[in-house]
C-alpha cells in the first residue's frame, strides 16, 4: 500500500500523456459549443499538472522519475496543444506575438538543452516565475473562444512578458548553479541553497 501511494502522483502525471494523444483526435474552434470535447479532453489534462505536484508533497512521494516524467508530459501535452491551435493562431496573431511565441519557444528549449549538457538531466525548474506561466498558459485556448480581438491581443502581450522573464531566469540558473537543485524556485535563490545540502 506505501508503495502504492508513492506512485500515485505518476500515474497522475501519466493521465497528462494520455490527454495529450487523445487531443491529437479532437479539433480546435473559437466556438467552445461545437468544439467542447477538445476543451473537455484539455481541462482534465492540464488540470493534472495542479494535483502530481501537490499529491506528490502532500504524500512524500516526489521523486527523480516524478520530476522527469513531470517534465516530458509537460513538453508534450502544451506542444500538442499550441499544434492544434495554430491554425487559429496563423489568423489571429501579429508579428510581435508572434516574435513572443518564437522567442519564448526558443528560450525554453534553451532550458531543456544547457539543463542538459550541464547537468545531464532532462528536467525543467519550475522556478515561480515557471508556476505563474502555468496558470497564464491554461487559459490558452479560451482566450480565442468568441474571437475578441483585444481579448487575445491583452492575454498574448501578459503571456509573452511573464514567459520571457520566466524563460530568462530558467536558462541563468541553469548557467549560473553549480548543480541541479529543484530548490532553485528563482535566481535569487542559488547562493543561499548552495551553501546547504541537497535534500535526500
Amino acid at each position: 500500500m506505501k508503495t502504492f501511494k508513492l506512485i500515485i502522483p505518476n500515474i497522475i502525471t501519466s493521465l497528462r500523456l494520455v490527454a495529450a494523444v487523445v487531443l491529437i483526435f479532437f479539433s480546435y474552434g473559437t466556438d467552445f459549443l461545437t468544439y467542447w470535447p477538445f476543451f473537455l479532453v484539455y481541462i482534465l489534462g492540464a488540470s493534472t499538472d495542479l494535483f502530481d505536484g501537490l499529491l506528490a508533497r502532500a504524500l512524500h512521494a516526489e521523486s527523480k522519475l516524478g520530476n522527469v516524467l513531470d517534465s516530458i508530459a509537460d513538453l508534450t501535452f502544451y506542444t500538442v496543444m499550441a499544434v492544434k491551435i495554430f491554425p487559429t493562431m496563423i489568423d489571429k496573431l501579429n508579428y510581435i506575438e508572434w516574435a513572443f511565441v518564437i522567442g519564448v519557444f526558443t528560450l525554453e528549449m534553451a532550458g531543456y538543452v544547457i539543463c542538459a549538457i550541464r547537468f545531464k538531466k532532462f528536467s525543467a525548474i519550475h522556478t515561480f516565475g515557471n508556476k505563474i506561466l502555468s496558470f497564464i498558459i491554461f487559459a490558452f485556448p479560451f482566450c480565442f473562444i468568441g474571437d475578441i480581438p483585444l481579448l487575445y491581443d491583452l492575454y498574448m502581450y501578459i503571456c509573452g512578458t511573464i514567459a520571457t522573464y520566466s524563460g530568462v531566469e530558467i536558462v541563468l540558473i541553469h548557467c549560473i548553479a553549480k548543480r541541479y537543485d529543484t530548490r532553485n524556485k528563482s535566481v535569487f535563490f542559488i547562493k543561499r541553497n548552495e551553501a546547504t545540502e541537497l535534500p535526500q
